[in-house]
């Protein structure tokens, strides 16, 4: 929610905005890709944004944890979330590992006499 959020925040009076979210299979993960029309991050404030109480926004709009908080429960879980620097737009990529189903035994049948 914080990603949608932030890209939100970002497009809100833009021309054009967009915020566009995949899903893409990888072997044992799952990658959810978060993508806006924003104006980006400068290089300056991108090795910023991952720390806590580091907020680009207005006093009262944010407080600053949201992605510190979201990486610290992506890693808590066995992932990772990422700004993606390389991309034309703004996009931040959570990598999750994909759960495995428990194997669920049939129930037995009682045998007839």
């Amino acid at each position: 929610m914080n990603l949608l959020s932030n890209a939100h925040d970002a497009v809100d009076r833009t021309p054009n905005p967009w915020v566009r979210i995949s899903v893409e299979d990888q072997d044992d993960d799952v990658q959810i890709a978060v993508t806006d029309s924003g104006r980006g991050i400068p290089p300056e404030i991108a090795s910023r944004i991952m720390e806590p109480f580091f907020t680009t926004k207005e006093i009262g709009k944010g407080t600053g944890l949201g992605l510190s908080v979201s990486k610290g429960i992506a890693e808590a879980h066995g992932g990772r979330l990422v700004h993606d620097a390389g991309a034309v737009e703004t996009r931040f990529v959570l990598t999750l590992r994909r759960a495995q189903a428990p194997v669920v035994e049939p129930p037995a049948t009682k045998a007839s006499a």
